[in-house]
């Protein structure tokens, strides 16, 4: 058995359908199974990429919201005693 087995690809129409030919190779692939399957696992490959990369994108922009968040707390939490000095 090999490590690879244990990965859950996506279906081989869908990898024909959504890789590019340049991963995919229908000439190949699709008479050679072995080739076939390093093919889909490049293009799990690409995906997992891809998908780390805009995880890493998502965080640095919660990150950036997280801060605009607190400043705006620390703000309004400061307005109620600059309103209570006002009505005074």
């Amino acid at each position: 058995r090999s490590k690879h087995e244990e990965i859950e690809l996506v279906s081989v129409e869908e990898f024909y359908k959504e890789a590019p030919p340049e991963i995919s190779r229908p000439a190949i692939t699709l008479t050679e199974p072995h080739q076939q399957t390093l093919a889909r696992l490049d293009w799990e490959l690409e995906q997992r990429k891809r998908l780390a990369e805009k995880y890493k994108e998502c965080l640095s922009s919660k990150e950036k919201i997280l801060k605009e968040i607190e400043v705006k707390k620390e703000y309004l939490s400061s307005l109620q005693p600059r309103l209570n000095s006002i009505m005074q």
